[in-house]
């Protein structure tokens, strides 16, 4: 059984997959910060509806960003902590590989997500066929993008309010949440590429730690 996890945003979701690739259940909430109280009990539920206990878990999909800091570092551990209760495999899956996939062979299109600060994480996906993780993402500053795409996937409605005005009027520019079903069939996909997962799960943060005030 493969569960995917995505607290990358201030949508959380999870959805349950079988070992043949089918979805059994999914679901997506507001969460804003409250992913590490919220995320196992939501879980819990979300199994219980599907009757999948905790041992039938043998794969974990989760999100690893680029997004929310603590949010990435929230999903990980949880994924982390499931693995081990259940010597279970975990696979990463980049937060803009998911944006992008529901819409891919549309483009050339560029997915983007807000890192705050007038910082956004931005990744092109060309026309072409393209692999899972194939596509590096780069931190942009607002005021500097530039977008040569056909298409602007913006994660979350709120990222698009805070883009410039010249990336705001892009002729074709479209709001989207991720869905977790599509987080779970990304990782479906990487564990036939990784059948033992990966050995180390490593955030996409990109965006510039917090200073102390001096």
């Amino acid at each position: 059984m493969i569960v995917a996890i995505d607290t990358s945003g201030i949508m959380s979701g999870l959805a349950v997959m079988a070992d043949d690739g089918t979805l059994l259940a999914e679901q997506s909430w507001y969460s804003d910060r409250r992913q590490s109280e919220q995320v196992l009990a939501q879980l819990d539920g979300l199994c219980r509806v599907v009757n999948v206990a905790p041992h039938h878990i043998t794969r974990i999909a989760v999100s690893i960003g680029p997004g929310s800091w603590s949010g990435i570092r929230v999903g990980i551990s949880i994924a982390k902590g499931i693995a081990i209760a259940n010597n279970a495999v975990v696979v990463g899956v980049n937060a803009l590989d998911v944006l992008a996939w529901s819409v891919r062979n549309q483009g050339p299109i560029t997915a983007c997500i807000s890192l705050g600060r007038g910082r956004f994480a931005t990744a092109t996906y060309p026309n072409h066929p393209w692999g899972i993780g194939s596509i590096a993402p780069a931190n942009q500053s607002g005021a500097d993008m530039t977008i040569d795409a056909q298409h602007l996937l913006v994660y979350e409605p709120h990222t698009l309010a805070v883009l410039p005005q010249s990336m705001r009027s892009h002729p074709r520019h479209h709001s989207a949440w991720p869905h977790p079903r599509v987080l779970a069939e990304l990782g479906f996909d990487a564990f036939h590429a990784h059948p033992d997962g990966h050995s180390t799960i490593e955030p996409i943060y990109l965006g510039e730690p917090v200073q102390p005030k001096t």
